[in-house]
C-alpha cells in the first residue's frame, strides 16, 4: 500500500510539473511581436499639393524654393532625408514649374520596393510600419482552463512600440504620435498546443 501510495504521489507531481500550467515567461514568449504601422503626414507648412503630403504616396513633391528664392519646407525634407537613408524613398531630379523669377523647385521623391512593403493600405491612407509591438509586463492572466476540447487562458499585458533604428528620428518629430515611456494596455487568448502556449490569433491565421 506504501508503495502505491508513493507511486501515485509521484504523478501527481508529473502532471502538476508538466501540462497545463503557465507562467510569465511563457505568456511573454506565446504573444508574438506584433507590427505597428501608423498613420504618418509629412510637417509641410507652406503651400504643397495636398494630396503629395501624407508619407506612403507614390510620388512625393515638397516645395524646395519660392520664385523669391526662399527656402521652404525644411522640416518635411529632413522627414524624407531620413527616408531615403532608410531606402524607403528615391530622392529624384527636382521638379521646376514655371519659368525665369517666377520658377518654383520642388523635391521630388518615388516610392521604392522596399518602401512599398513598409507601408499597409487602409481605406484612410497607407500606414507606415516604423517597429513592433513587445510585451513590456504581464498584468495576469487566468487559471488554464478546458474550454470546447481545448485549454485557454486569457492575458492581460502591457505592450510598448520597439521602433525601428530608422524610425526613432522620424518618431521624434511628431511627438504626438509617439512617447517612448507610453504603454497600451491589452488582451490575448492562449490556447495550449502540443508546441506549447500559442496565441489563439496566429491558430486563425490573424
Amino acid at each position: 500500500m506504501k508503495k502505491l501510495m508513493t507511486m501515485s504521489a509521484i504523478a501527481f507531481l508529473l502532471a502538476a510539473c508538466g501540462g497545463d500550467t503557465l507562467s510569465k515567461s511563457q505568456v511573454q514568449k506565446a504573444i508574438k511581436q506584433q507590427p505597428v504601422c501608423l498613420p504618418f503626414n509629412l510637417n509641410v507648412k507652406d503651400n504643397n499639393p495636398g494630396d503629395m503630403t501624407q508619407i506612403g504616396q507614390p510620388d512625393i513633391l515638397l516645395l524646395k524654393r519660392l520664385p523669391n528664392g526662399k527656402r521652404a519646407n525644411l522640416e518635411a525634407a529632413e522627414q524624407m532625408d531620413i527616408l531615403v537613408n532608410a531606402g524607403i524613398y528615391r530622392q529624384e531630379k527636382n521638379v521646376l514649374v514655371g519659368e525665369g523669377e517666377d520658377t518654383i523647385r520642388f523635391l521630388a521623391y518615388s516610392l521604392t520596393d522596399k518602401g512599398r512593403e513598409t507601408f499597409v493600405p487602409t481605406p484612410n491612407g497607407n500606414l507606415l510600419c516604423v517597429g513592433n509591438e513587445a510585451v513590456e509586463r504581464v498584468n495576469f492572466f487566468t487559471e488554464p482552463t478546458p474550454a470546447n476540447g481545448i485549454t485557454i487562458s486569457q492575458v492581460s499585458y502591457e505592450a510598448k512600440l520597439v521602433p525601428e533604428r530608422w524610425a526613432k528620428k522620424l518618431l521624434k518629430s511628431q511627438p504626438n504620435i509617439f512617447d517612448p515611456k507610453h504603454t497600451i494596455t491589452k488582451h490575448a487568448t492562449l490556447v495550449k498546443t502540443n508546441d506549447g502556449w500559442r496565441d489563439i490569433k496566429d491558430l486563425r491565421g490573424r
